[in-house]
């Protein structure tokens, strides 16, 4: 409570009582109660009570910054260059954004079967655009089948393996490849040609030309891990097959090009251009390929065994992730080490990610400078690939608590064209949606 003001006495409220005021020659060193000290208390109330009326008129005279400003959903807003801020920071709040907007949910989950009760599980998937369909490589017991699984809901099984399949994938020229892990009969690699549209209901949209045909690499102890088909724009259709015994490479009609030889297992390969591809092995050196010329070229080492590449679609950067961590390398900068044991420089190392497992899945949202890994708990998370931070992690879905890993992810676009994560694990596909509103804004 405040006290009342006496003419001439001063309350002291450390000691709850007035004193009067004194002349400085009379009262004690350091009295309050002193005329000079009085005086400047009386002052600075009088300074604090202006100050206060200054900064009320101040904040009534003030148009105040929108809340929603700060928000990350509305990171493209503001006068960022107009107040010095970096625009750099202004691009990653953009992807924090776009990070926190997807929603998830389970898309699809396969039926047991009528005779066991089991479910097959899902080693590969791949969209295909043109006819809104799914191709699926599924798996149970040694045995593999590719279905295309169109809008209609009818599933049609079109190739069928003595072996879990590892890759499916169509070319830009519309041809189905599909690689299995073991060399059995009728052969480890499915090529044919994949038709634009559906004529007929009942039968799955295969082409005559080239004929459907299996081909058979390597010798007995031969395992495909992956196959990629070159992007638009080469001259011809080439595909790159990562396996036990290095990269070979097989044309449309699924007759052997090149095989390059290495002693050690290319789990995972992409293409840097439409005529060059790289790839990594489990002791870090990354090599690159060229369908053009025989020959192998290490290009890059990097920090630990690689897990998985991808290309960022600039024809220099490449992804690379490995056991202990993920880098950006980039094909213009040197690539010799300081050390023999050393790992190559790097553009970006990004935030710190180790796993346990030979293959990481993961890709890449080049529009959105974004990488979704999975995690060895299967959690899904989301990187910039301009700072190499952590964006955050997806929820919704939760695959986390699914038997088995998960095995692909793949960045598609829906048919309102908003970006869309989809993954495959054990017999179900997840997917996550970008929720907001897509921002055409640079």
């Amino acid at each position: 409570m405040a006290q009342r003001e006496i003419p001439g006495f001063y309350y002291d409220a450390e000691k709850g009582k007035y004193f009067q005021v004194q002349a400085n020659h009379i009262a004690p060193q350091g009295a309050k109660y002193s005329h000079e000290n009085v005086r400047k208390e009386k002052e600075q109330s009088r300074k604090r009570k202006r100050s206060a009326v200054m900064k009320q008129k101040r904040e009534m005279q003030t148009v105040r910054r929108s809340r929603i400003l700060d928000s990350a959903s509305a990171a493209g807003i503001g006068l960022w260059r107009e107040q010095g801020r970096s625009h750099f920071a202004n691009y990653e709040a953009r992807i924090a954004a776009m990070a926190g907007q997807f929603q998830g949910y389970e898309t699809l989950s396969l039926k047991s079967c009528e005779s066991c009760g089991k479910r097959d599980n899902i080693h590969d998937f791949f969209i295909d655009d043109e006819l809104d369909a799914i191709l699926m490589a599924l798996g149970s017991r040694n045995f593999g089948r590719v279905q295309f699984l169109g809008e209609s809901q009818n599933a049609y099984d079109i190739a069928a393996f003595r072996s879990d399949i590892s890759s499916v994938s169509i070319s830009s020229s519309r041809t189905l490849i599909a690689t299995s892990y073991d060399r059995q009969h009728p052969g480890n690699v499915f090529v044919a040609g994949m038709a634009g549209s559906i004529d007929m209901e009942g039968s799955p949209p295969i082409l005559d030309s080239p004929a459907p045909c299996y081909s058979m690499l390597g010798g007995p102890e031969t395992a495909l891990w992956t196959a990629s088909p070159c992007p638009a724009g080469a001259t011809r259709d080439v595909i790159a097959i990562g396996s036990s015994e290095g990269v070979y490479m097989l044309d449309s009609r699924g007759d052997l090009l090149q095989h390059h030889r290495l002693r050690e297992d290319v789990r995972s390969i992409d293409w840097l251009t439409p005529t060059v591809a790289v790839g990594g092995t489990k002791s870090s050196p990354v090599y690159l390929w060229d369908a053009r010329a025989a020959g192998t070229s290490l290009r890059f080492k990097h920090t630990s065994g690689v897990t998985g590449v991808r290309s960022l679609g600039d024809g220099s950067r490449v992804l690379v992730s490995g056991f202990k961590g993920t880098s950006i390398y980039d094909t213009r900068m040197t690539s010799r080490p300081k050390g023999p044991h050393t790992p190559s420089p790097a553009l970006l190392r990004m935030a710190p990610m180790k796993t346990e497992f030979p293959k990481v899945s993961m890709d890449v949202l080049t529009d959105a400078q974004l990488l979704a890994t999975a995690d060895d708990d299967n959690v899904i998370q989301l990187h910039s690939l301009s700072s190499g931070k952590l964006m955050g992690s997806l929820n919704g879905a939760n695959p986390s608590k699914e038997k088995g890993r998960i095995h692909r992810m793949r960045f598609v676009h829906s048919p309102d064209d908003r970006p869309t994560l989809m993954v495959c694990q054990g017999s179900r596909l997840y997917e996550w949606s970008w929720g907001g509103a897509l921002d055409d804004e640079g």
